[in-house]
């Protein structure tokens, strides 16, 4: 009996990412060796309070959006509201205090959300990238409720059950589907998951990219480390975008860190070959994650999209809250 071939990057117990490159030994606990006893110097949530940028939402656009215009607001972290012909779209929702499965312990939040849960409008869709507690935050999602279509990577939905979310759409990488009139495939990206010590890998990971019905196409990277052969074949092959959340923080220790985060260089590399034309700065200014500077990744963008002859202002690291109008014709593929 022939046995049906399973995709490249599926594995007996779960998955692997594309075009491996060298991680080195890690673990939780070389991770938790490193936080307490590594040269660095961690940042404390505390003393981070007012380093981030925090203004009020706009709540008559956030509630009562022009159809025509794209507009997405900065909740914090990878939070994104995607306002866009009559469609809310909400990305990793994480409205907790901790990213953490523990109430004392774990990443605590210094920047407050930029919206609440009860300000937000209704939305239709809830992008998930993977089940890392920064991410996927399950007491936000059964808040949430079962309204929106929730859209997750492959054995994610046994996860959101656990919040009481029904009947998710699971998509593996280069999967399509169509929600409400919107094209989206699930992306592959450089990272891995795992909600405890045990579960590595198992459950997939990745970003979205979206098209909708006129032809305007958005991308979400979600968690990313760098890896210039599968971004250059996916930028071939789903790009070019017209709006883009590209991750710039939680980068160091770098040789750590190097293989699950990209740094501003490598966002500002990530933007250029997927031909993202207007990119908003996520994963940043929220939880202390890593031991870089919580104020260092919008000043290293900055110069790093000077640096590769880009302007600035293309490549925008919002303040929480914050909400950006993007005004243009459709990219051409």
């Amino acid at each position: 009996m022939n046995s049906v071939s399973r995709p490249d990057h599926h594995t007996e117990n779960g998955f692997e990412n594309r075009y491996p490159l060298p991680e080195g030994k890690k673990s939780f606990f070389t991770f938790l060796r490193r936080r307490l006893f590594g040269r660095e110097s961690w940042p404390k949530a505390k003393d981070q309070i007012g380093k981030t940028p925090v203004v009020s939402p706009d709540l008559d656009a956030i509630h009562t959006p022009n159809p025509d215009v794209a507009q997405v607001t900065w909740i914090g972290h990878a939070t994104v509201l995607l306002q866009y012909q009559g469609l809310n779209i909400l990305t990793d929702p994480v409205f907790s205090d901790r990213a953490s499965p523990f109430a004392r312990i774990g990443p605590k939040r210094y920047s407050p959300p930029g919206l609440g849960i009860d300000q937000l409008p209704k939305i239709d869709i809830i992008l998930l990238s993977h089940n890392h507690y920064d991410h996927c935050d399950l007491e936000s999602l059964r808040q949430i409720g079962n309204g929106p279509t929730h859209v997750v990577p492959l054995k994610n939905a046994s996860l959101l059950k656990e919040a009481g979310i029904d009947g998710c759409l699971e998509m593996d990488w280069g999967q399509y589907a169509e929600v409400n009139g919107v094209k989206i495939v699930h992306t592959s990206s450089y990272h891995w998951s795992s909600r405890k010590i045990s579960d590595r890998k198992e459950m997939l990971w990745g970003g979205y990219a979206l098209t909708f019905p006129n032809g305007f196409k958005f991308y979400f990277v979600g968690d990313s480390g760098w890896n210039e052969q599968l971004f250059a074949e996916m930028g071939e092959k789903y790009g070019p975008f017209d709006l883009g959340l590209i991750p710039i923080g939680a980068y160091d220790p770098r040789d750590f860190m190097k293989t699950a985060h990209v740094n501003p260089e490598e966002a500002v590399m990530i933007k250029q070959v997927m031909g993202v034309k207007q990119a908003i700065a996520i994963h940043w200014g929220t939880f202390v994650l890593t031991a870089e500077p919580v104020d260092e990744p919008p000043k290293r963008l900055h110069i790093a999209m000077e640096r590769a002859g880009l302007n600035p202002e293309h490549f925008l690291a919002l303040p929480v809250g914050g909400t950006h109008h993007h005004i243009s014709a459709p990219a051409q593929a």
